[in-house]
């Protein structure tokens, strides 16, 4: 069966490769299928100049299944 996690990268969190790893190592079961890596920005906010950048990460993954 074909499974989704995904994983989103705020203030105050590891960065987003870190966040996949950490799961990828306590989940040696998964085989992973896919990664979908999308960046956002915002600009701009109430004219401060300052820029925001948000990272999302899905990972397509399989259940390993000893068949």
């Amino acid at each position: 069966m074909i499974k989704t996690k995904l994983f989103s990268e705020n203030f105050g969190e590891p960065h987003i490769d870190e966040q996949i790893n950490k799961w990828i190592a306590k989940h040696p079961d998964i085989i992973v299928v896919d990664v979908k890596f999308n960046s956002n920005v915002i600009d701009d906010v109430d004219n401060s100049y300052v820029s925001y950048t948000f990272h999302d990460a899905l990972v397509i993954y399989r259940v390993y299944e000893n068949v």
